[in-house]
Parts: C-alpha cells; structure tokens; sequence
C-alpha cells in the first residue's frame, strides 16, 4: 500500500497567501500609527481652539500634525486597497467566492489616486467644471462625494469621509488570524508528506 502526500498549493496559491499576510499586517500597523496622529491632532486642535495661554505653542504644531495625518491616513487607505485586492486574488486561486467589494474603499482610493487631476483650492479639491465629453479626471469625486468635493481638512472619526478606520482595522486582524490559521494546515500538511514518503520509503525495502 502506497501512502499519498497531501496536495501541496500551488506555487500562486502560496505567493497570494504571503501577499494578503503582507498587507493585512501593514493595515494593522498602518492603523496603530494612524490613531496615534489622529488622537494628537484632534487634542492639540481642540487645545488650541480654547485659546489659553499656554495653546498659542500649539500653533506650531497644527501644520505637521495635519500634514503626518493626511499621509498616514492616505496610506491606510492604500494598504486597505491592497489587502481586499489580494484576499480576491487568493479567493480566485482557491477556486472560492472572493469577498464582496468594499464600495467606500474603492471610491475613496480612486478620489486619492487621482487628487493631483482636480481642481483645487487651499482647503477643497473638487471634481473639474465644466466637465468635459469623456473626461475621467474627477470621476470618483463627481460620482460619490458631497458636492463633488473632497475637503482637505482633516477631523472627526472617519477617513475621507466615508472610512470607518476601526473597522479596517478589525477586517485585518480577522484575515491574519485565518492566514496564521492556513499556516499552521500548512506545517501538519507537510509533516503528514514527510511521514507519507517515510513510510512509503520503508515499505519499497
């Protein structure tokens, strides 16, 4: 009797596997940093606005808090995007039903990959107008945001206006608790193959 060794994945089954453990650990890396700036921006915001004192120092601060924010909020939004990108091409490869597209990550992604083709002012950036025939630049803005309008300025819980970044952050976690959870069918399956090709080995003699 000849042992079988369980079917090992394949080689893009493992390389999409690695990508979603790669950038389901950026998001919740992306997150942590994220919050961080966010609690002190809103704080020293809220500070300064109570106009004590002490607050004018804060003024200073106001600049690089929005600035670090907007980049580590952008790129929260960036590791999200490739996340579901990844889990989708992992659910292709297994040959299963790939998770429903969040509509709100994809819409926020595209207003941001393509700010630098809107109109803007100091605090907005806006869909072009007049619209052009056939003319992309805005598309997301136009479509989804309020008065086609992101506003530059950064507050409150969500990012861009329609993120909730806890629950990006919780979606992560939840996918590296099955990637690690995948690893582990990995480790018993390849010691079930070198016990399989042992006994096999034995029983040629």
């Amino acid at each position: 009797m000849k042992f079988e060794s369980p079917e090992r994945p394949s080689e893009a089954e493992l390389a999409a596997k690695s990508m979603v453990q790669i950038w389901a650990e950026a998001v919740v890396r992306q997150a942590a940093r994220a919050r961080t700036i966010r609690k002190k921006d809103d704080t020293d915001f809220r500070n300064h606005e109570r106009g004590e004192d002490w607050s004018d120092a804060l003024k200073d601060e106001l600049g690089p808090n929005w600035r670090t924010r907007w980049a580590e909020e952008h790129t929260l939004v960036w590791s999200a995007h490739q996340l579901e990108q990844w889990t989708i091409r992992l659910a292709n490869i297994r040959g299963e039903d790939p998770p429903a597209v969040n509509e709100n990550l994809k819409n926020v992604r595209d207003a941001l990959e393509h700010l630098n083709e809107v109109d803007l002012t100091e605090t907005t950036a806006s869909a072009p107008s007049p619209q052009r025939k056939k003319d992309p630049r805005g598309r997301s803005l136009r479509e989804h945001f309020p008065n086609e309008t992101l506003v530059l300025g950064l507050g409150g819980q969500t990012l861009f206006h329609f993120l909730d970044p806890e629950a990006l952050d919780k979606s992560a976690v939840e996918i590296l608790r099955k990637v690690r959870e995948d690893l582990d069918v990995e480790h018993l399956r390849q010691e079930e193959a070198e016990v399989s090709a042992y006994v096999d080995m034995l029983m040629e003699r």
